[in-house]
């Protein structure tokens, strides 16, 4: 072997000399990927069995703050702080915790949890992260905020209801809606940017889910600059049986947009608006084929077979794109009708 390897240095053999250190290069790139592996994940290990045996620490004293009889003294939480809550490890597990609590208890229980979170000085975390740049950082700490009732953090949160990402636009929509009482759409008035239809979507969930103030004005923003505001406040008239706003819905049936036309449409349908199938009969000829389409769908829906049936005289016969969901809806509703019977 000895012999081999001076071979290689002395006798100029530079072809194998050549291969000799690649192999060499690769065996120790290998070792050195397989031993950097091993690192991170035995620091994963590490790392998951400290997070685990800080929330079991976190969980006792919180436990002990909320519901002893004797509750620890502001000397005692502040030591606890110093002793446990040290980097910016401590301070993530610590929120993660609290909110944990936060989601399964309500109430007075709920504000000795912000009382905690406060004394603990975590509400300098959100402050940092809203001021970050970075936007996931910046989601994070709109949630907690939003989570714990944080009111301070209104004038930061606001720049974000504008956001061009979708996580921030939506994390600073939850936010306000969360710790409104009377107006949780009052946000409406600072966006300047049109809702998109799953924001729509996302603020309607929040309002049913998120939100247990009494029921809004939904007529308010009937005159908003925006179309997409016009259409989400009807579409909620119509969904939480606001009768009493019938009046004002009934002007845009003869909208020049065709999405605050439908929604209208629709919101009257819903309300019973009882002069609703005379004006979609005396306008249908004039619609475009979308409206038709969509009238022809809410007539199906809410009103009866006469009055579907009515339609079909009114559509002209080159109108074929209609008359296809005229007769798809038709052969749909008599095979209900022809099962019902059976």
């Amino acid at each position: 072997m000895e012999t081999f390897f001076k071979n290689i240095t002395e006798n100029g053999n530079w072809v194998l000399k050549i291969n000799t250190l690649f192999a060499i290069f690769f065996l120790l790139v290998t070792i050195g990927f397989v031993c950097a592996i091993l690192h991170l994940r035995i620091s994963k290990i590490v790392k998951n069995r400290k997070v685990e045996k800080q929330k079991e620490v976190l969980s006792n004293f919180i436990t002990l703050y909320l519901f002893d009889d004797e509750l620890p003294s502001e000397k005692e939480i502040l030591q606890f702080k110093k002793e446990n809550i040290k980097t910016s490890l401590d301070e993530k597990v610590a929120i993660k915790v609290l909110l944990v609590f936060e989601e399964n208890f309500k109430g007075e229980t709920n504000q000795k949890i912000k009382q905690l979170f406060l004394k603990w000085d975590l509400s300098r975390i959100i402050e940092t992260d809203l001021n970050s740049g970075k936007w996931f950082r910046i989601a994070r700490a709109i949630y907690v905020a939003s989570e714990l009732n944080l009111k301070r953090f209104q004038t930061t949160i606001e720049e974000f209801i504008d956001s061009e990402r979708d996580e921030l636009r939506q994390q600073a929509i939850l936010y306000f809606i969360h710790l409104s009482q009377e107006e949780p759409l009052a946000f409406f008035s600072k966006i300047k940017k049109p809702l998109t239809l799953w924001e729509q979507i996302y603020i309607e969930e929040c309002l049913k889910s998120n939100y247990t103030g009494t029921v809004p004005d939904f007529s308010k923003w009937l005159n908003s600059e925006l179309i997409s505001v016009q259409a989400f406040s009807i579409k909620m008239i119509g969904d939480y049986n606001q009768y009493q706003h019938v009046p004002q819905l009934i002007p845009f049936l003869n909208s020049s947009h065709e999405d605050l036309k439908k929604v209208a449409m629709q919101s009257l349908a819903n309300l019973g608006y009882p002069e609703l199938q005379p004006h979609l009969n005396a306008s249908f000829q004039e619609e475009t084929p979308a409206i038709k389409a969509f009238i022809l769908n809410i007539v199906r829906r809410t009103g009866s077979i006469d009055d579907f049936l009515y339609l079909e005289k009114l559509i002209p016969q080159k109108d074929h794109v209609s008359k296809q969901v005229y007769f798809k809806l038709w052969n749909n509703w008599r095979k209900e009708l022809e099962i019902s019977v059976v």
